[in-house]
């Protein structure tokens, strides 16, 4: 089991950009020195841990402080320091190892992906349900027709392999596969075959063969002839037709516009050219294409991004033959696998296609809605019911299961690394308690400024981050009356104490933790009077360390002259303070923090890069908000010395208890 400190960040533990300079990055370390060396903790008690991460921060330093050593760790990463990898005689410049590390990772991803993809394979299968839609007599079965299939499968077989002896190539692939059209009951099969050579990195050869249904054998020579074009001419020939012949040219025309032109020259009845223009934009694609020949028209099509995996589409097609409109959209469920939806109007009728494609496996179902394009009720629910029936389905059915299995994957994964979880937490908790001095003083000079005053930061897997934050308000109300009852029994305490002169150990230890549920923070505060018996039944039953980790010190220990920088490029959990309580869960940071007097509320993505107090707003909720002023002005007073003792816990009050 990897430990979270190997995982960390350089950047992170030093709390600076992937960019730095090498005096940000030396005077981040002095700061953090200042902080954690161990010869500056007055606590003995607290040698140990604060020995454990000056070490962290000292070999972030020895790298990143290092120009040589931080190109090798920003090209590879920790793996390469410890590789004991080496510049050649000629220093290579990071933009080169980048390049060589960025070529190697991605001629790995493509080795991987084409090894799950080889096989790949089209599969349609059309149904008619004009019967079940527009029943023609009621006595009639509505059962769906499956009026046709079309299977197409291939295996791409590289020959670099051993076992292919003397034909062994790194440019050859050999292709087979097998092709299946039935229709209405009649129809047949071939069998494909080809072969293709890569004669240099602009030059490729191929050859295929069908026989059976339908007898074809086809030739293909590519070439790149400029960066920016390529060309390629394919003949071909079939029985009972002849020759033919064809001629494609692509050219690149702009960063975001492709053009290509086509010639066929034979057969005949095949003829015919086409122009085509394709915009591609970060969000949009656009083509179109004009066709002269035996099918001659227009064809246009619109390709959005609509959010994260989602994308719609619209397609026109104005031919001879009649015109055709084609809307529709698609979602990426995983890398591998993506699912969508399009109705298409046209001479035939309505149809709706639904389709489904993994790993290069094309699944697609044409099913005919009617015959009449003109079906006004038909043509509404095949555009109204696909999309409600996925939104319904997504918000009561996939929502929910997914987001269970997420939470099971996520529970079982801190189940398995509980052990790892709790050492990550308890060495957190120690840098900030080794923080905390820096974070009170900080604290004392915002808020004598009207600045940055971080009362509550909680970090960790984002539906438990998003219902702490949620149950906040409460926890702190029911906190009140054990904090009074708390602080009257201290004090109660102090005086017995200062009357017989008799202060034992376990005294002592008692008055702090009273002390320690006084000044809890309200995520960490549990209901009133009740905190011994849920300490103990946690005790016996937890087994399942907690997914959200209370970072309000190393927050406020990050304030400086009025803001708080996130560093965009690396997960939250590498930073000073911070660790990971919930492994393989999406995670953010919830900061609740006051500015000028004024309560605010900032969500942060794990990666993302922030600033405060810009990046938040203002709390709208009033429960939220009485709960931040609440919160601060405890802070101030506490602050003010209204409350004296060192809290047990890094928190928001923590910071407030003494003011150093």
């Amino acid at each position: 089991m990897v430990d979270q400190a190997d995982e960390r960040s350089y950047y992170a533990l030093l709390g600076v950009a992937p960019t730095a300079s090498e005096e940000e990055v030396r005077r981040a370390f002095r700061q953090l020195a200042t902080t954690l060396h161990p010869d500056k903790v007055a606590n003995s008690a607290q040698h140990d841990e604060a020995a454990t991460l000056f070490t962290q921060i000292q070999e972030a330093y020895e790298i990143l402080s290092d120009p040589q050593k931080r190109d090798i760790y920003d090209v590879y990463g920790k793996e390469g320091l410890t590789a004991g990898l080496q510049l050649g005689d000629r220093l290579k410049t990071r933009d080169e190892l980048r390049a060589e590390w960025e070529a190697f990772q991605k001629k790995q991803k493509k080795e991987a992906l084409e090894a799950s993809v080889n096989y790949r394979g089209v599969y349609i299968f059309k149904v008619d349900a004009t019967a079940l839609v527009s029943p023609y007599m009621p006595s009639l079965p509505r059962t769906p027709e499956l009026t046709s299939i079309y299977m197409t499968s291939g295996l791409d077989v590289p020959l670099e392999s051993k076992d292919w002896g003397w034909l062994a190539s790194e440019q050859d692939v050999a292709h087979l596969g097998g092709l299946v059209n039935v229709r209405k009951n009649v129809g047949g099969g071939s069998f494909l075959a080809g072969y293709k050579r890569h004669f240099a990195d602009y030059s490729s050869f191929e050859v295929h063969g069908a026989v059976g249904l339908r007898t074809l054998l086809s030739a293909q020579h590519s070439v790149q002839l400029t960066p920016e074009s390529s060309a390629s001419l394919v003949a071909s020939w079939q029985p009972h037709v002849g020759l033919g012949l064809q001629f494609v040219s692509q050219r690149q025309l702009s960063s975001t516009l492709n053009g290509e032109y086509s010639w066929v020259v034979g057969p005949p009845e095949a003829a015919g050219m086409s122009l085509g223009l394709t915009r591609r934009t970060e969000k949009t694609m656009l083509s179109g294409r004009l066709e002269v020949g035996a099918l001659t028209g227009l064809v246009c099509r619109v390709v959005r991004q609509l959010g994260a995996g989602a994308t719609g589409r619209l397609g026109v097609k104005l031919t001879t033959g009649g015109i055709e409109v084609d809307i529709g959209g698609s979602r990426r469920f995983s890398e591998v696998a993506t699912g969508g939806a399009a109705v298409s109007v046209g001479l035939q009728g309505i149809t709706l296609k639904l389709r489904y494609n993994r790993a290069g496996h094309l699944f697609e179902f044409p099913i005919l809605l009617s015959s009449n394009p003109f079906d006004w009720p038909t043509l509404a629910g095949a555009y109204l019911l696909p999309p409600l029936a996925y939104a319904i389905g997504g918000q009561l059915l996939l929502g929910p299961l997914r987001r269970g299995i997420e939470a099971r994957r996520t529970r079982t994964e801190r189940q398995r690394q509980a052990e790892v979880i709790r050492s990550a937490l308890a060495l957190s908790h120690s840098a900030a308690q080794l923080m905390l001095p820096v974070a009170r003083r900080r604290l004392d000079k915002e808020q004598r400024h009207g600045g940055l005053v971080v009362v509550l930061a909680l970090y960790g897997e984002e539906a438990a981050v998003l219902q702490a934050a949620k149950d906040a308000p409460q926890r702190w109300q029911q906190a009140q009356p054990a904090a009074a009852a708390a602080q009257c029994e201290a004090a109660s305490m102090q005086q017995l104490e200062l009357a017989q002169q008799a202060a034992v150990a376990g005294q002592q230890q008692d008055e702090l933790q009273q002390q320690r549920r006084q000044w809890a923070s309200p995520f960490e505060q549990p209901a009133a009077a009740g905190e011994q018996q849920l300490d103990a039944a946690a005790s016996s039953v937890e087994d399942v360390p907690p997914a959200v980790a209370d970072v309000t010190v190393a927050v406020q220990y990050m304030v400086d002259s009025g803001k708080a920088v996130f560093h965009k490029g690396y997960p939250k959990s590498g930073l000073m303070g911070f660790c990971d309580p919930s492994p393989a869960a999406t995670k953010v940071l919830l900061v609740y923090y006051t500015f000028k007097g004024r309560p605010y509320r900032a969500v942060i993505a794990d990666t993302e890069g922030a600033a405060l107090p810009t990046r938040g707003s203002p709390v709208e909720d009033a429960a939220e908000a009485e709960l931040v002023l609440q919160l601060a002005q405890a802070t101030g007073e506490a602050a003010a010395g209204a409350a004296a003792g060192l809290s047990g816990a890094p928190s928001a009050a923590s910071l407030a208890s003494s003011s150093a």
